[in-house]
């Protein structure tokens, strides 16, 4: 009688080939794995934030909204609100180009341009997320991309 043993221990170091081969490539494609993943969470908190600062605008009184100063000091509130949630999330992102307007019938302004109630208010910004996780890998990975363009954009009813 024969034993299957033999066969076994020839068998045996071939799974382990086969696990480093596969993982070798596992780990150089998990840092662009990371980096993607980096990017939809500044994504979300970016457009939750969008959407506190839009909501915030929307339900302002009236006569705050339609007023230059008060509707410029809470454009400036709202768009600090986009800021802090930004740094506490990603330190290094450019909240500086947030643009806050109010809709009318026939186009977007800014709020309290006009002495009636705005139809909507409008929160929307780009942020350019450089690629500094490990660059050289992700050069190999993805050579042509340099940053990652994240646009939010939050659009609310007047309610007031």
């Amino acid at each position: 009688m024969r034993c299957a043993y033999p066969q076994r221990r020839r068998q045996g170091g071939v799974a382990a080939i086969e696990l480093a081969l596969i993982m070798l490539f596992f780990m150089g494609l998990l840092p662009v794995v990371l980096l993607f993943g980096r990017a939809l969470l500044a994504y979300t908190v970016m457009q939750k934030s969008a959407h506190d600062a839009a909501r915030y605008m929307a339900t302002l009184p009236l006569p705050q909204i339609i007023n230059v100063g008060a509707a410029t000091q809470n454009t400036a509130f709202a768009k600090q609100m986009v800021a802090q949630a930004l740094a506490e999330t990603w330190p290094a992102a450019d909240a500086s180009r947030v643009v806050i307007e109010c809709v009318y019938a026939d186009d977007a302004y800014n709020c309290g341009a006009y002495a009636t109630k705005p139809l909507q208010v409008r929160v929307k910004f780009t942020v350019d997320m450089p690629i500094d996780f490990l660059p050289a890998l992700m050069g190999l990975w993805l050579p042509e991309l340099s940053s990652i363009p994240l646009r939010a954009n939050a659009t609310l009813r007047y309610d007031n």
